[in-house]
């Protein structure tokens, strides 16, 4: 089977051709699409292609930055079972054995190839990009830990905390909250991720005094479960306070697998390396379990590599 998308339609179609399947999210209003109609042929129903074709149809709205609305009584099931998150998109750069960390990233063709990721992250043009812990401490802040004395005995209820809103986020999910921010953007000379605002994901076992540090500097944070994330909570939260639309996950592997395991990323963009990478090097899913994408497209880049898309 395969899925066709047309503006305000999109098709499931059977090996024979057949449109076996559909759902139709025609735009009412500027920027307010509806999702009005889901149809699938009685000989294919149970197979969960209706929860497919909705949950497709709710990330192309997303993909065009616009509001989900349903009458179709299918979807607005799905989306009070569900509930409304960002389309996921797992942006990375590989070796050629599909390893993320490692020594090749800092060779001459390992840095040419991360200006081509760069690159392509400016024009993927996210709303917000994730990280988990040890890739936001190594890219961002090194390490930094604030003193925390000053607000020793902070009385701070568990509720989600919202210092701003921005028209991009930066994601950090750090289940105790260790990552010491000393700002609430990224300073960085990358313009996909300079003055990004920080929005740190935390259970609610996160030491009082560093939510109160989090809130002295700006940082927002939200609560995602009691003593680990539940990344479908995070998600919702995202898209609901934040109005979070379209989020780059970029590693590391530990968080990659997280979403992968969870069947959350929709699409993959990985920017391929003409090198092989060390044993030890960590690949781009860790703990993964077995799904399948398909190829949606394929450049070759200046510099040797390969930009591949993939959609489920």
């Amino acid at each position: 089977m395969q899925f066709l998308t047309e503006y305000s339609k999109i098709s499931c179609i059977n090996n024979d051709g057949k449109e076996v399947g559909k759902v139709t999210f025609p735009e009412k209003e500027n920027g307010m699409f509806e999702i009005d109609h889901s149809f699938v042929d009685e000989s294919m129903q149970g197979k969960g292609i209706a929860a497919k074709l909705v949950q497709l149809a709710i990330n192309e709205i997303n993909m065009r930055g616009g509001e989900v609305t349903a009458s179709c009584s299918y979807a607005k099931r799905f989306i009070e079972k569900n509930g409304l998150r960002p389309v996921i998109i797992c942006h990375m750069m590989t070796s050629l054995d599909g390893k993320v960390t490692g020594e090749f990233l800092s060779t001459e063709k390992g840095s040419q190839v991360c200006e081509s990721y760069y690159e392509v992250n400016r024009m993927l043009k996210g709303d917000a990009f994730a990280c988990g812990r040890v890739t936001m401490e190594s890219s961002f802040t090194n390490g930094f830990r604030p003193d925390l004395s000053p607000f020793i005995g902070a009385d701070i209820s568990a509720d989600d905390y919202i210092a701003m809103k921005h028209d991009r986020y930066a994601v950090s999910f750090d289940r105790h909250g260790k990552v010491g921010w000393t700002d609430s953007r990224i300073h960085d000379d990358d313009e996909g991720y300079d003055n990004c605002h920080v929005i740190e994901v935390l259970t609610e076992d996160t030491p009082k005094e560093m939510l109160a540090y989090y809130r002295s500097i700006g940082v927002s944070y939200i609560f995602a479960g009691k003593d680990d994330i539940s990344i479908k909570t995070a998600l919702r939260k995202l898209y609901s306070l934040f109005g979070i639309k379209k989020l780059l996950l970029e590693g590391g592997s530990i968080i990659n697998g997280s979403f992968q395991r969870e069947d959350l990323i929709d699409s993959i963009s990985l920017v391929v390396a003409p090198i092989v990478a060390d044993k030890d090097d960590k690949p781009l899913f860790m703990d993964s379990v077995m799904s399948e994408f398909r190829l949606i497209g394929a450049n070759p880049m200046g510099d040797g590599s390969v930009w591949l898309r993939y959609a489920k």
